[in-house]
């Protein structure tokens, strides 16, 4: 039976940029054996390619707003102008900054310097413009404070379910009429394969949206308390080859690679 299996990035498959070894060993393995795998994650396009090329069968980004398959754009579901104008006026109701994501382009918006610089640091300058021309897929939101965190929550309650980036000041948004289960869900059917053959693997608030269409919910050990409770396995951390332990016990992977304690 074909499988197909889906992996966030950050929290599940590495952090700020860096992919753990055993994840990039289970992606080899996974590869090795024929199976389909996606990237499922929040960020760009352009910044899940520069990670994995490759290494995987295709990308769902922008929170299942944009698929890649085999290097090719296989779906896409930019934000019409009227969207975009109603976000941009909610961004502007809370004060929030943002960055909104296209193709291969991610536009600064109302951000300050020092986030402005850790965004050049994370994305590449090259990939950075200040002009809301283009389609747009998705964006992430900026806060000061744990009440301006709560204000942009009120704000966008009946839109989007927001993904903290660990109390660090950013987080990532899903929309509710398309979110990674969707995208998942496209895929699914595109490839006739029936969702007890499906897989995901994550640690966040937005991948509640992976484990509603696929019949194996992995969570990450350092997931989210409420991912949990939804998933249909909870491995070990991301970076306690959690991967590849529940790989094993699912029996995706049929010997055990991962390090014996």
């Amino acid at each position: 039976m074909d499988k197909i299996l889906f992996f966030d990035i950050d929290g599940t498959l590495g952090q700020h940029g860096v992919i753990t070894e055993s994840n990039l060993k289970a992606l080899h393995l996974l590869k090795e054996k024929g199976y389909k795998t996606f990237i499922c994650t929040g960020r760009a396009p352009f910044y899940a390619k520069r990670l994995f090329g490759d290494l995987v069968s295709g990308i769902i980004s922008c929170n299942g707003r944009y698929i890649l398959y085999e290097g090719k754009k296989l779906y896409s579901r930019a934000f019409t102008k009227k969207q975009l104008d109603y976000y941009v006026h909610k961004l502007d109701q809370g004060k929030l900054g943002a960055m909104f994501v296209s193709d291969d382009k991610a536009l600064k918006y109302h951000l300050d310097q020092k986030q402005e610089v850790d965004l050049e640091k994370e994305y590449g300058i090259e990939h950075l413009v200040d002009s809301l021309e283009g389609d747009f897929y998705t964006f992430d939101m900026f806060y000061q404070s744990q009440e301006h965190y709560q204000t942009m929550v009120e704000i966008f309650k009946e839109d989007l379910i927001i993904n903290d980036h660990g109390g660090m000041g950013s987080c990532d948004c899903s929309t509710i009429e398309f979110d990674k289960g969707s995208a998942i869900a496209y895929l699914l059917d595109y490839f006739h394969i029936d969702k007890n053959n499906a897989y995901a693997f994550g640690d966040g608030y937005n991948d509640q949206a992976m484990f509603r269409e696929v019949g194996h919910g992995i969570a990450m050990g350092n997931a989210v308390d409420v991912l949990k409770e939804k998933a249909t396995y909870v491995t070990d951390d991301f970076d306690q080859e959690g991967i590849i332990k529940a790989l094993y016990h699912e029996g995706v992977l049929h010997e055990c690679t991962c390090t014996k304690k």
